[in-house]
């Protein structure tokens, strides 16, 4: 068939395939690294392919009728996020308008989490994948083309056509043999223009792409392992790996770093290791950023490795300086850990330093057993461990999460509108009031902690010796500076103004349907 993955028209620069989907304060824009490697399995299997990120090249809803038309393109996957579900909604309405005939479906977290809701918004919406989606729309491609039984397509849900009865199939198996999938950098390289995406802690332009999937981690909050890849970790295989870094460098010349979007990068670190020392074989070029936890790296001799392995940055979830937050979060498997976790993070962050790999320290605020006492210790704990880059939100519950499930139970949630998960302008909303701290209070909050650490003067004279030492790092340092600093002047703007733009016109069903 002739298939478009689309990642649809909404905010400029909008990211709905990072963990907490927004316009960001540093200009990040991730890849559509879900879409992007589904689209390589449906070319794989012989489909037609195209491929848009609407909020990177800046294509708008009638662009897009535009792009179906001529290419007479038949199905189109779309993704989605909870922010803008509503808005992705109108715009398979738009485009099913413009061609009843097209065939749609919709993949992501947030249907994921909440396909009969999602298909109740809209008698426009035919079918929606469940948790990882490759094999999903590879099958369901498959079925369209020969007009078989959709009920025989595992991970999907559906609406049955004629009586409206929406149907929830078996659940889909998680792909164990990840080395069976196609590079998604080969598809970025097909479709997708490599200068658009930012990330504001990483050498620019950039990659991305897994080595793994899953976490045997349970962070309340933490969608990805709750709605999508699951806790069993699977590995590709460090010669897989490796290979992917030597197609980025000799076909991808233009990029400066990979991220690696491991939900967490060291977990096994043998294989950690084996991995380092196979890219030092190899000669490997390319610096390297990774998702990383710190209370389970702090290993002189891994870190060093990974260093000459080409590891340039760790991005760390640190979230709290309070303890009892921590264990609210349940951020360790094993709560005596707890008590342990803060020395644990000054430990791997001196340690890094060490061995010559920065840090960019992710902070929130909002939790459960937050109080605006322990807010400002997390303030103090950024501060004190000293990262490269830090970020500071509010907490974002998303539905799937055990989070969103107890603020849901203790009435935290207070506006019961997907829109309300972002500002008028696209930026992180908070939607959870605390007994004795407002969702207005939050975002405030993380407004100054910003100031208070990019403004610091020991941290601009960093920045400024950094910048003069290495020109990748003036250019990354610029880049992201320059748009963070309107918001280190004005702020964000947490009042709602009304929904929040949608592409295509008001969906049927605006709320929240849990």
């Amino acid at each position: 068939m002739r298939v478009l993955f689309l990642n649809p028209p909404f905010h400029p620069r909008f990211s709905r395939e990072q963990r907490s989907p927004a316009v960001t304060k540093s200009g990040t824009l991730y890849y559509p690294k879900w879409l992007a490697t589904a689209a390589g399995v449906a070319i794989k299997n012989g489909h037609e392919v195209d491929l848009v990120d609407a909020p990177a090249g800046g294509f708008s809803v009638q662009a897009v009728i535009d792009r179906i038309a001529s290419k007479n393109i038949e199905a189109v996957v779309c993704d989605t996020s909870t922010p803008s579900i509503l808005n992705d909604v109108s715009v398979i309405e738009s485009l099913t308008a413009a061609n009843p005939k097209l065939h749609t479906l919709m993949v992501g977290r947030h249907v994921s989490s909440l396909p009969k809701e999602t298909l109740a918004m809209s008698d426009s919406l035919q079918a929606v994948a469940i948790r990882e989606y490759e094999y999903t729309v590879r099958d369901w491609l498959e079925a369209k083309a020969c007009g078989a039984d959709l009920s025989q397509v595992d991970g999907l849900a559906w609406r049955q056509p004629g009586t409206g009865e929406i149907i929830i199939n078996k659940q889909r198996a998680a792909i164990h043999n990840l080395d069976e999938l196609p590079f998604v950098s080969e598809v970025y390289k097909r479709f997708l223009h490599t200068p658009d995406y930012f990330y504001g802690h990483s050498l620019w332009p950039l990659v991305v792409f897994d080595t793994s999937r899953g976490c045997p981690y349970h962070c309340s909050f933490c969608v990805y392992p709750q709605t999508f890849s699951g806790h069993t970790m699977r590995y590709r295989s460090v010669a897989n790996v490796a290979d992917e870094f030597e197609f980025v460098s000799r076909e991808m010349p233009e990029i400066k770093t990979v991220m690696l979007e491991d939900d967490t990068f060291i977990v096994s670190k043998p294989r950690t290791l084996e991995l380092a020392n196979e890219l030092i074989r190899r000669g490997n070029k390319l610096p390297f950023d990774a998702n990383c936890r710190a209370d389970i790296g702090a290993d002189h001799e891994l870190l060093s490795t990974l260093h000459k392995a080409g590891a340039r940055l760790f991005c760390v979830g640190f979230e709290s300086g309070d303890v009892e937050v921590i264990n609210g979060m349940k951020k360790n498997n094993d709560d005596r850990r707890d008590a342990k976790y803060h020395d644990e993070a000054h430990k791997f962050v001196r340690r890094c330093q060490e061995a010559e790999i920065m840090v960019h320290g992710c902070f929130m605020v909002g939790n459960l057993n937050e109080t605006p006492a322990s807010m400002e210790k997390t303030l103090s704990f950024a501060k004190a461990l000293r990262p490269d880059t830090a970020q500071f939100f509010p907490i974002m519950v998303y539905p799937g999460t055990v989070a969103y499930q107890e603020a849901k139970k203790r009435d935290y949630i207070q506006i019961e509108d997907w829109g309300a998960w972002l500002t008028k302008d696209g930026l992180h909303n908070s939607v959870v009031t605390l007994p004795n701290i407002s969702h207005e209070q939050l975002v405030s909050f993380c407004d100054r902690a910003r100031r208070s650490f990019y403004l610091a003067p020991p941290y601009l004279l960093y920045k400024l010796k950094q910048s003069l030492k290495d020109r990748r790092e003036l250019q990354r340092n610029l880049k992201g500076f320059l748009t963070l600093a309107k918001y280190l002047v004005k702020g964000s703007d947490h009042q709602k103004d009304g929904a929040s733009p949608i592409a295509g016109g008001p969906a049927k069903t605006q709320g929240a349907t849990t």
